[in-house]
């Protein structure tokens, strides 16, 4: 009686554990400087993959393994609006956002402009591909973890990934939409090329194509500004409350943004980056570890009772 009482309670902690690391698809994150030749093998479980760009003349690998069964869920989701996908992605690759704010803390003189270029050095070494090649559809807007395993995607797609990773950095973004394209903004006290938008200042970020650094607007793309979404700064954290989004709903403009040609540079002081806060992830599991730990004991202790009490039982009967 006392192990049927035991074995529900065992197994909804088990669970609880299991649940507070299911957030995250990439069950493994880790960049290192200089180019590494070897990629995280595949399994039943997992794909790995590897990655190589070049920053400020070093080389740097980020290897990854991503969890089957999160990548296969994808297949035949919705394609919510852009705003959603990111959010999403904000919690399914934290731990690629986790392993960015771990270089940070390696290279403190690099200054805010220096770690964004950084992030976006990164999503740029993706290969552009069209979503009619790939997909079989004209329009198909991808998850950030899936363009992580596809390899690559179009502007949309990579788009989506930066904005994920530096809203898990907790920087102020926004979509900028023009002709035919979208880019994102970020703001900050940088130089270059902006969209001025209900008294901020966005400076433009392009995902597609190598070697673009803030403020830097490709000459190909036209500077004629279509729609604009500010999305709200947010470090990387406890998976939110799933609620489900249809149709955009952007912030009223009081007027139709454009974009500002360069101002001259201005000198910057390198900033060095706050300490990271310490996220919620690590001990919700060490708590769900513990739980599990507690209710083993007490079911070893109630066994151990249980088995004495039933051995006394038989030799008074003796």
């Amino acid at each position: 009686m006392y192990i049927r009482l035991l074995f529900p309670i065992l197994l909804s902690s088990i669970l609880l554990t299991v649940n507070t690391n299911a957030q995250d698809a990439l069950s493994y994150v880790r960049i290192i400087e200089g180019i590494v030749q070897q990629r995280p093998p595949n399994t039943r479980q997992t794909i790995g993959k590897r990655y190589v760009w070049n920053f400020k003349g070093k080389s740097y690998t980020a290897l990854m393994t991503i969890d089957i069964e999160k990548y296969n869920s994808y297949d035949g989701k919705e394609r919510y609006d852009i705003p959603q996908l990111v959010e999403e992605g904000r919690t399914t690759i934290g731990n690629l956002t986790r392993e960015f704010q771990n270089i940070f803390k390696q290279h403190r003189e690099w200054t805010n402009q220096d770690r964004i270029d950084f992030v976006l050095s990164f999503v740029q070494s993706l290969p552009y591909t069209f979503d009619d090649v790939t997909t079989g559809y004209d329009e198909f807007r991808r998850y950030a973890v899936e363009t992580l395993i596809d390899g690559g995607g179009d502007c949309e797609d990579t788009t989506i990934l930066v904005a994920a990773i530096l809203r898990g950095l907790g920087e102020k973004t926004a979509l900028i939409f023009t002709p035919g394209h979208i880019a994102l903004g970020v703001s900050g006290n940088f130089t270059g090329t902006s969209v001025n938008y209900n008294g901020t200042k966005y400076y433009y970020c392009e995902t597609t194509g190598t070697g673009w650094k803030v403020g830097v607007l490709p000459p190909s793309y036209s500077t004629a500004v279509t729609n604009i979404i500010p999305l709200t700064p947010d470090r990387i954290g406890p998976q939110p409350e799933p609620h489900r989004i249809t149709t955009p709903s952007p912030t009223p403009r009081d007027r139709t943004p454009e974009i500002t040609p360069p101002t001259p540079p201005i000198k910057t002081t390198p900033e060095t980056p706050e300490p990271e806060t310490q996220t919620n992830s690590e001990s919700k599991s060490r708590l769900g570890t513990a739980i599990v730990l507690i209710f083993i004991l007490i079911g070893l202790g109630i066994s151990t009772v249980y088995f004495l009490h039933r051995s006394y039982k038989e030799q008074d009967e003796f």
